[in-house]
């Protein structure tokens, strides 16, 4: 059987992911890869997708990849290069123009608003979490902060970064939420335009940009839906799975 790998690169935003991959660990062997940097290197999509790549270069399997926001257009990015390293992908709250994303949104806030960075992180946080408690809000702040600075996002105040659209030669699923206020209807079903017969997109009803932290079991459930459509024989077994922290 294939591997089964989740790809992060939100040390700080990974707690919103511990649902999902608990769930999906309980039917595979489901690894996780999280990409992190310190304050004095680089970064950028590229050399993340190299340090992906040089996880899995003693894999003598194809992989069914999986990740959330910028972790998906790692993904994304791996996928593009190394199609046939790949055996499914799966894109959580990722647009068909793959810059778009929380940050993004945020400088886009920013440069719009005549309101402080600490004032629209609040109403980013409340925008990107709906059903969140308000006392959790500055929890939260705290949490996208730190994303600022560690995901490998090119975004600034000063240039919004373009990636490439385009499809991808494995099967791929598309995951998102009607009201997530980051990815709009066309930047999410413009994957239409890219798909093959065996993608899909797939949509909550609810649940922001996070969505898979409120309906984890839900999602997880459309995934491996996916997973058995992509790799035919597939048997997904229930496992005593590890706990993600």
């Amino acid at each position: 059987m294939n591997k089964f790998l989740w790809v992060s690169a939100s040390p700080s935003l990974k707690y919103f992911h511990r649902r999902l991959l608990n769930n999906l660990s309980k039917v595979v062997e489901l690894e996780f890869w999280e990409y992190y940097q310190t304050l004095d290197e680089s970064s950028s999509i590229e050399g993340a997708v190299n340090l992906l790549d040089e996880h899995l270069s003693t894999s003598d399997r194809p992989v069914h990849l999986i990740g959330h926001g910028i972790g998906g257009v790692i993904a994304l990015g791996y996928s593009r290069l190394y199609p046939a390293k790949v055996a499914s992908l799966t894109l959580l709250s990722v647009a068909v123009q793959p810059g778009i994303n929380w940050h993004s949104y945020y400088y886009t806030q920013l440069q719009s608003l005549p309101f402080s960075r600490d004032c629209i992180l609040k109403s980013v946080a409340s925008n990107l979490f709906p059903y969140t408690c308000p006392s959790h809000v500055h929890d939260l702040v705290d949490r996208l902060g730190q994303d600022l600075v560690e995901s490998p996002s090119n975004h600034s105040l000063f240039r919004l970064d373009i990636l490439i659209e385009g499809g991808v030669e494995m099967p791929l699923m598309i995951c998102a939420s009607q009201d997530d206020p980051v990815i709009s209807s066309p930047a999410l079903y413009g994957w239409n335009s890219y798909f093959k017969s065996v993608d899909t997109i797939w949509c909550s009803a609810t649940g922001g940009h996070f969505f898979h932290h409120f309906h984890a079991e839900l999602v997880g459930y459309q995934i491996q839906q996916f997973w058995r459509k992509s790799e035919p024989g597939l048997v997904l077994h229930q496992l005593a799975s590890a706990e993600f922290n």
